[in-house]
């Protein structure tokens, strides 16, 4: 369901120009009748164009503009600066010694050892 939704808001956005021009041609007589300029000249031949004109040219304004206005920059560090001093505290070691595990040598079977057959 949401993937419809967003293939329909990127549609939209897609073809915004196109359905400014089909709304116009369905509605050209309103449009001519009530938001032309030229509707007070019945000889011209606009009908309504004007504003078909006017609706492109704030289309093309909004989609050029930027979304936050240009007004906002940011920037993304990629790398911490590395701190150069570093200090290091004074450790002692302390030596303990178990002579039961030290004394018993590892022993290894080379028999358990997986090796895969030759083709």
């Amino acid at each position: 369901m949401s993937a419809i939704l967003l293939l329909v808001i990127v549609m939209a956005q897609t073809f915004s120009k196109c359905w400014l021009v089909v709304s116009f041609a369905i509605n050209q007589r309103a449009i001519a009748a009530t938001l032309c300029e030229n509707r007070a000249k019945p000889n011209s031949s606009c009908h309504g164009k004007c504003y078909l004109r006017k609706q492109m040219a704030a289309q093309e304004k909004q989609e050029g503009a930027p979304l936050n206005g240009g007004k906002e920059k940011f920037e993304v560090l990629l790398f911490n600066e590395v701190c150069k001093e570093l200090t290091v505290e004074p450790f002692t070691a302390i030596s303990t010694s178990f002579s039961a595990y030290a004394a018993a040598p590892i022993q290894r079977d080379n028999a358990a050892i997986f090796h895969p057959p030759r083709a």
